[in-house]
């Protein structure tokens, strides 16, 4: 299948051909190729390198301008160019995961498909050659296109929410933001996870990080409610509460306002169990009595 991605198209092509200059494999890889399959822009850039991203990065940023971050350990490079584009670049990578919920020990890959193997879901696992001779030819290995066309989000393997429990709250979001199912098989894979609650294994850190990008969609009411029948929203706070007047208001922070202020004397430990800044719990706190007229 041949794919035209629906944003940044010359930028694109641009980073094409630098790559192909610099002889490398390139491909744009995940959810923007996903998005662009449902007919939708692109909220992020990404790419994956058969070899080490850093020469392109250090091109890109010559031509347009701006910075980039190294990150050797995960074998990517960041770069934020001077017009505010944020761009991602990825070496081929492998995963293992010393255990359940621990960050995985990353590694070069072979090959893109061998990258893709690793990645969450199907509709994630798919990539779109932006070199110049193959531009726009979309690989697909797990099917994601045609997940995409059901409207089901699939892990690709039995232990994907035991490696990366994380995988439980992204699987909520999408399924929620695109009104997907979660596939059968996928649906019980996570009530194994929950029930043996792995989820609780992971760092109040990335768990906080789950439930901010839960709490930055438009209308997370029906991500909240799939967490609800998993019985996974437990692992925000024992006694977590998603209030319809959340959903009336924007932002994750002020949305966090709502969450305390319904949860009411229980609001303050949530907030503090959430490892933000002193100062931003303060500020949270601050607008749970001022809007929601509860001081926490």
């Amino acid at each position: 299948m041949q794919l035209e991605p629906l944003n940044d198209l010359a930028l694109i092509r641009e980073i094409g051909a630098a790559a192909s200059a610099c002889k490398r494999e390139i491909y744009a890889v995940g959810g923007c190729v996903r998005d662009w399959a449902l007919g939708r822009p692109a909220a992020d850039l990404d790419f994956l390198l058969s070899s080490a991203p850093t020469p392109l990065a250090e091109a890109l940023v010559r031509k347009y301008g701006g910075t980039f971050t190294r990150f050797d350990k995960f074998l990517t490079v960041r770069v934020f160019l001077e017009n505010g584009r944020r761009v991602d670049f990825a070496r081929f990578r492998k995963e293992s995961y010393p255990g359940p919920a621990v960050l995985p020990v990353v590694e070069p890959a072979a090959s893109v498909d061998e990258d893709l193997k690793r990645r969450d879901f199907s509709v994630n696992a798919l990539a779109l050659a932006v070199l110049p001779g193959r531009f726009g030819e979309v690989i697909d290995p797990f099917g994601g296109l045609g997940d995409i066309q059901r409207g089901c989000v699939r892990a690709l393997h039995h232990a994907s929410f035991h490696d990366d429990p994380t995988r439980i709250f992204r699987a909520a979001r999408f399924a929620g933001r695109f009104d997907w199912l979660l596939e059968k098989e996928t649906r019980v894979w996570i009530k194994e996870s929950v029930k043996e609650n792995i989820p609780a294994l992971l760092s109040r850190e990335r768990l906080r990080n789950e439930l901010l990008k839960l709490l930055e969609e438009k209308n997370p009411d029906p991500a909240f409610a799939i967490l609800g029948k998993l019985d996974a929203i437990r692992f925000f706070h024992r006694d977590f509460i998603w209030p319809d007047r959340a959903c009336a208001v924007s932002g994750s922070m002020t949305r966090l306002a709502a969450i305390a202020a319904a949860m009411g004397r229980d609001g303050a430990s949530f907030l503090e169990s959430l490892k933000l800044p002193n100062k931003t719990i303060a500020g949270i706190k601050s607008e749970a009595a001022s809007r929601f007229r509860k001081h926490i």
